[in-house]
């Protein structure tokens, strides 16, 4: 346990660094007109950066290990599998970098939906690491990241001016179609392995702190999703009927 408390320590600050010295200078060589912008939205694209180089590294690792390791499986539930535990130790630092981020830009309390999906990532991140079990469905919470580059892609193109450049159409396709994949299409898939172990009492019998996060916590960040595709697919019908019209 200890040397994952090392790697959650270690990533916090790791992606301190990334925010405070790596951002700017990536911003500025993408986004020249970065340099004009007020101190808030500098920072917003300073988190930008920070959670798009985070997600591409969890991404690869949570799609790696579900493809690719027949060992991590949803039978195999009580298992430790350092790997995962290894790829959420680098969330859970992400997760608590990017909160003290909201924090010294002031939006901490402005991002209510943000927020609550930090808190619930944190006990979540707290679970996985711990590595207590289901490791196959901890996997699956990660791959939600695969959305993340695009998300955060679209927002720095806004502030910057790009909102009727090709590349934010094109980005705003690729984000529909990743946050669906990742993060709407796994929930059905998620609850056909899980229902098994819920009716027959294995995630409470691992403990409290799994059954919350695999039944309860697992539901909440649904919701949340649910609700942001929803916004997108409302954006993106309305992006095609304004180009029918023109």
């Amino acid at each position: 346990m200890l040397l994952y408390v090392v790697s959650v320590v270690c990533n916090v600050a790791l992606w301190q660094t990334v925010f405070w010295s790596l951002a700017p200078k990536v911003n500025l060589w993408i986004f020249p007109s970065y340099k004009s912008l007020e101190k808030k939205l500098k920072l917003e694209m300073n988190r930008n950066v920070s959670s798009t180089t985070c997600s591409i590294i969890l991404s690869v690792l949570s799609w790696y290990v579900f493809l690719l390791r027949p060992d991590v499986s949803p039978k195999h539930v009580e298992t430790d599998q350092p790997v995962v535990r290894f790829t959420v130790s680098i969330f859970l630092g992400h997760t608590i970098s990017e909160i003290l981020a909201m924090a010294y830009q002031g939006t901490l309390l402005e991002e209510k939906a943000m927020l609550c999906h930090h808190v619930s990532s944190l006990f979540s991140g707290y679970v996985g690491v711990r590595g207590k079990g289901f490791s196959y469905f901890v996997v699956m919470f990660l791959m939600s990241e695969l959305s993340t580059p695009f998300v955060s892609l679209r927002e720095s193109l806004y502030f910057t001016g790009k909102v009727k450049s090709k590349a934010y159409t094109i980005n705003g396709y690729a984000m529909v179609v990743t946050f669906f994949l990742g993060r709407i299409a796994i929930i059905p898939y998620y609850w056909y392995h899980m229902y098994p172990h819920v009716v027959s009492g294995k995630v409470f019998q691992v403990g409290w702190d799994a059954a919350v996060t695999a039944i309860f916590l697992w539901t909440v960040l649904n919701i949340l999703n649910i609700y942001w595709f929803y916004k997108m697919l409302r954006g993106a019908l309305k992006h095609l009927i304004s180009n029918k019209k023109n």
